[in-house]
């Protein structure tokens, strides 16, 4: 029995093809878009973060059930396995840009804050003020023409642009939020080393004292790290995850709710049910009909 989702590690229509860990590509909104006649079916991409930058016009983004204005001049940053699809008006304009996970941790790898405050799914609007917005546009001009040149040096001229994209949506971002100390480095290294054994773990039993061991500290430390930077335990962290890949398998398979229950490495269905009732206000059949 298969028990893995839908293979979507290629972009949009292009599932099945293969990416080098550095691999960035750049396309205007219109190109793909107008192919499916401006409507995006909701999906997601397990390796690639995707940038949306938005000019003029508008749409609608669609997530786990959500539905957000996108009104532009408006940034949109889509993270490794976020469920999203698109509704545009025809006379959306602007850049997508894409890249894999890897290509933006090996620029931040020492600045773990920044990837922790951009590891989430994020709209930025900036009307009335467009000072940001068009500063960001003159750094994207910048990338699109050294993804389609071939100048020496062309990878780590493009790191450096991609640093500065981020830093300064990271800055906009915080704006409003209580900074982060680099002290606090080693405590956001640990989280991101958790989320990570997460993810490589699915399909495995593993007890909060395991995951707390493969990062050689003990859980009472790990649950300590989760609740000051997320304000949640260990364990609702992997059960937010969980339930996270059961609603991509109830959306994108037909597998029983039993089935998928297993896959997740629950060993008892009515627990599962119960759980991801706890965490959605819908039990599976619900969210599945839904």
């Amino acid at each position: 029995m298969n028990r893995n989702l839908v293979n979507f590690k290629g972009l949009y229509g292009d599932n099945h093809q293969a990416f080098l860990s550095e691999f960035i590509h750049h396309e205007t909104l219109e190109v793909r878009s107008k192919l499916y006649d401006w409507e995006i079916t909701e999906h997601l991409h397990t390796d690639l973060i995707q940038i949306f930058i938005f000019s003029s016009g508008e749409g609608l983004l669609i997530s786990e059930h959500k539905k957000i204005a996108l009104n532009a001049p408006s940034i949109l940053v889509i993270p490794t396995n976020t469920l999203h699809g698109f509704v545009f008006q025809s006379n959306i304009c602007g850049d997508v840009i894409t890249f894999t996970e890897s290509f933006l941790e090996n620029i931040f790898r020492n600045s773990p804050h920044i990837l922790l405050e951009l590891n989430h799914l994020k709209s930025f609007t900036f009307e009335p003020n467009r000072e940001d917005f068009d500063e960001i546009q003159q750094i994207n001009s910048q990338i699109i023409k050294e993804i389609s040149g071939q100048n020496f040096e062309k990878q780590l001229y493009l790191q450096s642009l991609f640093q500065l994209l981020f830093l300064k949506l990271y800055r906009i971002g915080m704006q409003d939020n209580i900074q982060i100390s680099k002290s606090d480095n080693r405590t956001l290294a640990y989280f991101q080393s958790f989320q990570k054994n997460i993810k490589k773990s699915l399909h495995e039993s593993k007890s909060m004292h395991d995951y707390a061991k493969e990062l050689n500290i003990t859980a009472v430390h790990l649950n300590r790290i989760c609740q000051t930077l997320v304000k949640k335990s260990a364990l609702q962290i992997v059960h937010e995850y969980l339930i996270g890949e059961a609603k991509k398998y109830l959306k994108n398979t037909t597998h029983s709710i039993a089935e998928i229950s297993y896959f997740l490495d629950f060993k008892d269905p009515a627990y599962f049910t119960r759980l991801f009732k706890k965490q959605t206000g819908f039990s599976p059949s619900e969210f599945r009909k839904k």
